[in-house]
């Protein structure tokens, strides 16, 4: 992946824990039977998807899979077309292509991942119009601390903006970061406040370094 090396959360928590990517490499799924099946379980259990937890739309790192995004299409179509329901679905992406706003995005909410005021002026050239600003360059907040001790990860919590205008956008700071997750998580949690800023795309979200 091109952003491999920017502060990428992902690649640190791969890092930190040598399990997670051969995990997520087995969970990976890109044949359409097998995605139309992931999404009808999704909808029959009451749970949001997001797509990527880690990675993108891309094919060899640098370029959209357009045969990928085709067979999310067809599952997505085949599941409405025999009556049946979509679970709500999000996803964050660095390609800023009208196939994954305009197409794709009739079926997932699509966030454009941004890192500085050109990459909102292409995303918004090729039809985004939700935008996740990362801080990787951490000029609004430093990265968040490693671990608690005396209180510095909640300090650094409490120091975190709720909200940042950054050109013409507003961009609210991600609930479950600023607050935490044993308070806020994305979806449906037995123990934190379910956010759905995000799967439901009811606003530009800031994500700090972390």
């Amino acid at each position: 992946c091109d952003f491999l090396g920017n502060g990428c959360y992902a690649e640190q928590l791969e890092k930190i824990y040598p399990s997670v990517r051969p995990a997520g490499m087995q969970n990976l799924i890109t044949e359409k039977n097998r995605i139309r099946a992931m999404i009808v379980d999704c909808e029959k259990k009451g749970n949001d998807l997001r797509w990527h937890e880690r990675g993108d739309f891309y094919k060899n790192g640098s370029e959209l899979d357009i045969e990928y995004v085709d067979n999310i299409l067809w599952a997505c179509r085949s599941i409405l077309a025999e009556g049946g329901k979509l679970p709500k679905m999000w996803a964050y992406t660095h390609i800023y292509d009208p196939k994954l706003s305009r197409i794709l995005g009739k079926y997932i909410t699509m966030y454009a991942s941004v890192h500085n005021h050109d990459d909102v002026k292409r995303a918004k050239a090729a039809g985004f119009e939700l935008f996740a600003w990362c801080d990787s360059d951490k000029r609004i907040a430093p990265k968040r601390p490693r671990g608690n001790k005396n209180g510095v990860a909640d300090k650094w919590r409490s120091d975190l903006p709720k909200l940042v205008v950054l050109g013409d956008d507003r961009y609210i700071t991600c609930p479950e970061i600023r607050r935490g997750r044993g308070v806020v998580t994305c979806t449906k949690s037995k123990n934190s406040v379910n956010c759905q800023l995000c799967v439901q795309g009811l606003a530009n979200v800031l994500f700090p370094s972390h």
